[in-house]
């Protein structure tokens, strides 16, 4: 599909567009006091595959410079919907290379043409960083040719290292995560398929007493899909990323360049979303991974979100949005969870 007097092409993305993609994804950053790179490896388009049942992207591609100009697309994932697996789209938003950006004007165009090859879906969600202002504020408001955003709450996600052992852990125990499952499909948008590849390599930790799950989560290895490559600091996170913050309890900053050694915590369970339980086994879990960074995340209306703000931890906020096409009604309804893994 041609547009802007055949300069550009819109088209779905095929595995020999994964170096224009890499290049688009090296030239975004989060914005925001702490700058970072979040890129998908040598294969984008596996990376976004690992994170569902399949990647659906699409690529602008400018004609005359035989560059790609901007990637976006969706994951279609099976996320538990009022307890029911559903087929669900992550929109992974539109990424525009710098060299393009208010040059290319045919964005809802693209929007329609996405939509087109998410027909089989029952429900579409995506998130936003909370600093990205000026793109919140051009989706939040209503655009005729263009989907509604609906604000369903707002996500923090939290930074934390390894800490102290302070229970005793039980290492892939298999039959916990299945007493589980009643758990976690109460929650919207929690995974119903539980293998997938953006969870990481990594393994299943559990406390138990009498045989009775007192916590459990899976902590996985993601770099093979994923990095956070640090950009620089702007603000008082200057001054802070020049501190001994470690020697306190906090993540040490990474210099800029540097490729954080992260990994990500999925399907927490706590009882009775005991607070103190909750912030010991998380230590006790980032001491058994030793990565430099463990990242989990939840709407604040979750409620751990009180036990995990009381870690100390850097963190970040996005908005979480349904995705709603005119004509369609919305289906995502509280309680809700996300796997940061799989953003």
């Amino acid at each position: 599909m041609n547009f802007q007097n055949d300069r550009y092409t819109l088209r779905m993305a095929v595995p020999g567009d994964d170096p224009g993609i890499r290049e688009v994804f090296a030239a975004q950053h989060f914005p925001g006091g702490i700058s970072v790179q979040f890129l998908r490896g040598e294969s984008p388009l596996a990376s976004f595959a690992a994170d569902g049942d399949e990647g659906r992207m699409m690529v602008i591609i400018d004609n005359e410079a035989h560059r790609t100009a901007a990637v976006g697309g969706a994951v279609v994932q099976t996320l538990f919907v009022g307890g029911v697996p559903k087929r669900c789209a992550y929109l992974t938003g539109l990424k525009i290379h710098p060299d393009y950006q208010k040059r290319i004007f045919f964005i809802a165009r693209a929007y329609a043409f996405l939509h087109e090859h998410l027909r089989d879906c029952d429900a579409f969600y995506t998130t936003i960083l909370d600093d990205n202002r000026s793109v919140i504020a051009m989706l939040e408001k209503k655009h005729r040719s263009m989907p509604e955003y609906r604000f369903l709450g707002h996500v923090t996600t939290y930074g934390f290292r390894d800490a102290k052992r302070c229970l005793d852990l039980a290492v892939d125990d298999a039959d916990a995560f299945a007493l589980l499952h009643d758990y976690y499909r109460g929650f919207t948008l929690t995974p119903a398929v539980p293998d997938y590849g953006g969870f990481g390599k990594g393994h299943f930790y559990s406390c138990r007493e009498g045989g009775r799950i007192r916590a459990f989560c899976f902590a996985g290895d993601q770099r093979a899909t994923k990095q956070y490559r640090m950009s620089g600091y702007g603000g008082i996170y200057r001054m802070l990323s020049h501190l001994p913050t470690a020697w306190l309890g906090y993540p040490a900053f990474p210099k800029p360049g540097a490729t954080l050694d992260h990994g990500v915590i999925s399907y927490l369970y706590v009882e009775d979303h005991d607070p103190v339980l909750c912030r010991q086994f998380l230590r006790s879990v980032a001491k058994e991974t030793g990565h430099a960074l463990l990242l989990w995340g939840c709407p604040d209306a979750h409620p751990l979100h009180d036990a995990a703000a009381a870690l100390k931890a850097v963190h970040y906020g996005s908005r979480l949005y349904e995705v709603v096409w005119d004509g369609d009604a919305p289906v995502l309804t509280a309680p809700l969870h996300l796997e940061t893994a799989l953003l």
